[in-house]
């Protein structure tokens, strides 16, 4: 249908169908699942204290506690290959120091998330903690 179509349809009768971006009608029978389209997050977690209570997460099999700030997050469902966007983040309100977290190690099945000390150049734990990851599932 065409907008212009779609528009005489609503004036005349006060409803029409509506799609969204993955192709779902309004009774939600048709187009794709929201978790399989490009752009969503496919996973995340929300870390506390030592790294290994997780306090909220999507897709998130499991989280290994490599040492001090050094974290390991394994997905539930695989990404299709390994040149995803895995994204991390940490912070200590407590403290004067920033934190940051880079991404180490990249598979289909798992990323790393190491948390850095800023001043003092070393990793260490940090009570919040975050990771995502976007990109397209297996």
């Amino acid at each position: 249908m065409s907008f212009a179509s779609d528009l005489a349809r609503l004036v005349t009768s006060g409803s029409t169908a509506i799609h969204g971006e993955a192709g779902v009608t309004s009774s939600g029978s048709t187009g794709k699942t929201t978790n399989l389209q490009q752009g969503l997050c496919k996973q995340w977690v929300l870390l506390q204290s030592s790294g290994t209570s997780v306090t909220d997460s999507f897709n998130n099999a499991s989280v290994t506690d490599n040492g001090t700030g050094d974290y390991t997050l394994t997905r539930t469902n695989n990404m299709g290959n390994a040149t995803y966007c895995a994204i991390g983040s940490s912070g200590d309100p407590q403290t004067s120091h920033n934190a940051s977290s880079d991404v180490g190690v990249q598979t289909t099945s798992v990323h790393d998330i190491r948390c850095v000390n800023d001043a003092a150049n070393a990793t260490q734990d940090v009570p919040d903690t975050v990771g995502a990851v976007h990109g397209d599932l297996a």
